[in-house]
């Protein structure tokens, strides 16, 4: 499936593909500066049903605090609500400041009336290292981990690794970093979780670089990594959050991704559906 690029009618210039995630028939598509367009997955028609900025848009001077959309997961369903609440990791930059990572999660709840979408800001979860020293775990990432939510099960995972994932950047001592908390209830607002609220932490080997976006399907952290070139292959990995391994090690370097960089991942009817920088969604064919 092919979908169209919205965000030059909507910002005046045209942003890159990001985040993807799917309810239901909706497959929904971020975009650099946090705008999103919905598709129909069932009818594969090109042109987005909506196109518009989340509440957590920022394409501002800043470039360290631009909504970069770099991932995104619908998680739990509040009541009365037509759709699920999305997470969406938001910010730009793997620095840090007052509030604690400027990576954060932005909440996002969608909404549609009589076919127009649109989403509002409903909290904003951050993450502060002060106090790691006092416990038994590692800083969960170099700053700007992945934000992946848990609905079903009511957690908060965080994906990120000890270094950066650019070769150049990355030693033989980086691993990736798997942090798990408990999902914050949305009806408290904004929160800033730290150190000791951290329930559960594990590593896993560093064998693929470049971290690009996930989702969690019946406990199995599914992510894509590459950036369709030679230097950084497109790749996919899967994670066993109960084993604490990689259950899936698969190289898409070869397959019709070929130079074109993989950005996120979401399941549609049971399916893995991995969208692209080009504009394409593919679907992956289980042997």
């Amino acid at each position: 499936m092919e979908f169209e690029n919205p965000t030059e009618s909507i910002c005046g210039k045209r942003q890159s593909v990001q985040g993807f995630s799917v309810y239901e028939k909706y497959g929904v598509v971020l975009f650099h500066t946090g705008i999103a367009a919905v598709y129909d997955l069932e009818a594969k028609k090109s042109a987005p049903l909506g196109a518009f900025r989340l509440g957590s848009y920022d394409a501002g001077c800043d470039k360290r605090y631009i909504n970069h959309a770099n991932d995104c997961v619908f998680g739990q369903k509040i009541e009365g609500e037509r759709f699920p609440l999305l997470y969406v990791t938001a910010g730009n930059s793997g620095e840090t400041d007052e509030k604690g990572f400027i990576s954060y999660c932005a909440v996002e709840q969608f909404y549609e009336k009589n076919g127009e979408f649109s989403a509002k800001t409903v909290q904003r979860i951050y993450y502060k290292n002060d106090g790691i020293e006092s416990t038994l775990f590692e800083t969960p990432g170099w700053g700007w981990p992945a934000y992946l939510p848990d609905g079903e099960n009511g957690f908060l995972y965080l994906f990120s690794a000890r270094q950066r994932t650019r070769k150049g950047f990355s030693g033989a001592d980086n691993r990736y970093i798997v942090t798990k908390f408990r999902l914050p209830d949305p009806g408290r607002g904004d929160v800033t979780l730290c150190p000791k609220d951290i329930i559960d932490q594990f590593l896993l080997p560093f064998d693929v670089y470049f971290t690009q976006g996930g989702t969690i399907y019946k406990n199995i952290l599914w992510y894509t990594f590459g950036c369709g070139n030679a230097e950084h292959p497109n790749a996919l990995r899967a994670v066993d959050l109960e084993r604490k391994e990689f259950v899936l090690s698969e190289d898409l370097s070869d397959t019709q991704f070929l130079d074109d960089e993989v950005e996120c991942c979401g399941f549609f009817s049971g399916r893995l559906l991995i969208n692209t920088q080009s504009g394409k969604i593919y679907e992956r064919i289980q042997e």
